[in-house]
């Protein structure tokens, strides 16, 4: 019985666009397999993740790859090539281990055939015409985030803390939480110590990390400067301030947040 591996990958911008959802390209994969009789060793979902990432970044295509180095896979079934690659030189680097262990692939919407020269050479075109458009679809969103920056309108959901996006996607002060980062400032530069800083706004506020905290106190989007443009959005705190805290950062550079006590014993 041919042993198969089924590879999905959606992007979220694709998945919004086009509907290429990861339950939709399992079912129909599933279905494949089964009409055939093959056996499913496992399924492999790559959610989020553009075809055009470093394959280092494809998690479950490394678990996929590492699966088929034990020898564990016949076959690889994905719905498009597109869901597999859209560019040449990442599709063989890994062609060069699907040979090596004697695994092949198949796409169930398309016909491709790796078994003659014409068929490598229309793989070689499409996989082409696929990074042509990936490239430019980058460069219409390229263009799209500098015009909104220009604009000063925010590319995300995801804004520095203090902060919120109103109805024309600009930023505006949040007031109640404006006052932590102001009340964050102030502190800092009295006590001049991150993880204290930390304590008090915990107590104060509501628990805080570390990390958390350290980003408040060097997130320049504070003094109204955010992805380098100036007056981006309202400040909350004056620059001057700003730069007092960033030099004083700077000359405490080993504030580490504490390690956990160790246990003691007797005999140490």
């Amino acid at each position: 019985m041919t042993r198969v591996a089924l590879y999905i990958r959606v992007s979220h911008d694709e998945q919004v666009m086009h509907g290429l959802s990861l339950d939709a390209q399992r079912e129909a994969l599933e279905n494949h397999a089964k009409e055939r009789g093959y056996s499913i060793v496992d399924i492999y979902a790559d959610e989020g993740i553009t075809a055009r990432k470093q394959l280092s970044k494809r998690k479950e295509l490394q678990r996929l790859l590492a699966d088929v180095k034990k020898d564990k896979i016949d076959l690889i079934l994905v719905t498009k090539l597109d869901r597999w690659f859209r560019n040449i030189k990442d599709y063989y680097t890994v062609q060069e281990i699907l040979e090596a262990h004697n695994c092949n692939w198949r796409t169930i919407f398309e016909n491709y055939d790796t078994s003659t020269a014409s068929g490598r050479l229309h793989i070689n075109i499409m996989l082409s015409v696929n990074q042509d458009e990936c490239d430019r679809t980058s460069e219409r969103i390229k263009a799209v985030f500098k015009h909104k920056k220009e604009n000063k309108e925010v590319c995300s959901g995801n804004v520095p803390y203090g902060y919120y996006i109103d109805e024309n996607k600009h930023m505006q002060i949040d007031e109640e939480k404006a006052k932590e980062v102001q009340d964050a400032y102030n502190y800092y530069e009295l006590h001049n110590n991150v993880q204290q800083t930390r304590k008090y706004l915990s107590d104060k506020y509501g628990y805080i990390t570390y990390t958390a905290t350290r980003k408040r106190l060097t997130h320049e989007a504070y003094t109204g400067t955010y992805n380098g443009i100036k007056d981006f959005c309202p400040s909350i705190i004056s620059e001057k301030q700003y730069k007092n805290v960033q030099r004083l950062i700077g000359m405490n550079k080993k504030q580490y947040e504490p390690k956990a006590p160790q246990e003691e014993y007797i005999f140490s």
